[in-house]
């Protein structure tokens, strides 16, 4: 019995060890991509020499390759980019303008994916959120620089974790116009997903046919289980669809 006693004990010491390993090389990427304003800064300031105004694709190539070489962990990456305009692009209207509300732009690289997918709908309107100063300046500079021309109006607003979305959402109607959107983004903090979905839904602020999308669906599924319950085909009125992706890391995205 002392035997199996201290199978059992290397057993679990391992497998904390495994967590423990786990957890440190999370947050060293953690601390590596959002944590240093400087970081912000260096990227915004090394994209807008290094790519011309206008273009966006050249930007957000700019802004992936400087992240991955300086091991920075700011960038979603080519991958989630794409699916970021595929989810705006399945929820445009059949003809003119569209509404899309991100929340959580971080820097400003999702954003630019946005606009990519609005290239072809002059007068549409993009609501941008960030809680980190920092960040939401950086984007402010990096995406007036890439979108340079377009005809598109762009909203960088700060948003905190404890403010009050059901406000925020009723002034984005009396100050901006905006009744509904076509997409929304979340990729600001988990826990707030399932809370913000249904003061969205109870306003009628996501249109009939209009798209949902949520990052982190593989990494932070624990956290994410009630929302994804929510969202779940057949349940109140969603179809979700799960996407992989490999890079910058293992994940799912999810477009409902």
């Amino acid at each position: 019995s002392c035997q199996i006693f201290s199978l059992n004990h290397i057993a679990m010491a391992a497998h904390s060890m495994c967590l423990v390993l786990a957890t440190l090389w999370w947050l060293s990427f953690q601390l590596r991509s959002v944590s240093c304003d400087d970081g912000t800064r260096a990227i915004v300031k090394h994209v807008l020499k290094a790519s011309p105004a206008g273009e966006i694709e050249k930007a957000l190539s700019t802004f992936i390759a400087y992240s991955e070489r300086k091991r920075m962990g700011m960038h979603l990456g080519e991958e989630k980019g794409l699916q970021i305009k595929k989810a705006v692009e399945d929820g445009l209207p059949d003809s003119g303008p569209a509404a899309v509300l991100e929340l959580g732009c971080h820097a400003g690289d999702g954003t630019l994916s946005i606009f990519s997918a609005l290239k072809g709908r002059p007068g549409s309107t993009i609501i941008s959120t960030e809680g980190n100063r920092g960040w939401l300046d950086g984007a402010q500079s990096l995406v007036g620089h890439a979108t340079k021309g377009m005809e598109l109006t762009w909203f960088p607003l700060e948003l905190q974790e404890r403010s009050d979305f059901a406000e925020f959402l009723d002034k984005l109607s009396l100050q901006h116009g905006i009744i509904a959107f076509d997409t929304i983004i979340f990729d600001h903090d988990e826990k707030l997903f399932l809370p913000h979905l249904k003061l969205i839904l109870a306003k009628g602020m996501l249109k009939k046919h209009g798209t949902l999308m949520i990052d982190n669906v593989d990494r932070k599924a624990r956290m994410l289980r009630d929302y994804m319950d929510f969202v779940k085909s057949g349940k109140n009125g969603f179809v979700t669809d799960i996407r992989h992706v490999k890079s910058p890391y293992k994940d799912a995205i999810a477009i409902s």
